[in-house]
């Protein structure tokens, strides 16, 4: 009997844990915008998140200020919906984001910057080298690229994330109306 009990209670624990660790890891549909590849929870340092966005905050390290100051868009996937893998080369491309100060930055699947000879882990606003249409082009790798360059030589699978700084207005108040990147899988072996 008591070990019966034990077993349930055992059970009910591991599925309980692991519908939340879900529910947490691939936040992302539930109270979020998505825009083409790119994830943004909207309330994610609002007063009203829930504890499974805290704990997805928590766990992805973001600051998580509220959508008025910040706005964070996260992407696991290329345009086409297919997983970014370090091992392929990848064209990302759009024109500069609606916000004071912005960064794109490259991540392992563990949310840790991916070690690079280069020490190289983000393009933003202040950095990246446009093109004369006033667009940018940033090259994830595992070879070096000419110009704007992420070397992703050291990671398995990658993950973006973009963060918007003082958003302007408009794209605080709809996120969903971003013009976000592009992001284009080149070639893959």
């Amino acid at each position: 009997m008591i070990l019966r009990a034990l077993a349930i209670l055992v059970i009910g624990t591991s599925l309980g844990l692991a519908s939340a660790l879900a529910a947490v890891w691939h936040l992302g549909g539930h109270g979020s915008v998505r825009v083409g590849p790119w994830i943004t929870p909207l309330d994610a340092g609002g007063p009203n998140r829930g504890p499974y966005l805290r704990a997805a905050a928590a766990l992805r390290a973001t600051l998580a200020l509220a959508r008025q100051e910040a706005i964070y868009f996260r992407a696991a996937t290329d345009s086409d919906g297919n997983t970014l893998q370090g091992t392929c080369t990848y064209l990302i491309q759009g024109a500069d984001l609606p916000a004071r100060w912005w960064s794109i930055t490259l991540y392992g699947t563990d949310h840790y910057l991916i070690a690079n000879p280069e020490n190289r882990y983000a393009y933003a606003s202040a950095n990246v080298a446009h093109e004369p249409d006033g667009s940018f082009a940033i090259h994830l790798s595992p070879t070096r690229q000419p110009g704007n360059w992420l070397d992703t030589a050291n990671a398995a699978k990658i993950v973006l994330l973009t963060r918007l700084y003082q958003p302007h207005a408009a794209a605080a108040a709809a996120p969903s109306h971003i013009a976000m990147p592009s992001i284009t899988r080149q070639s893959c072996p």
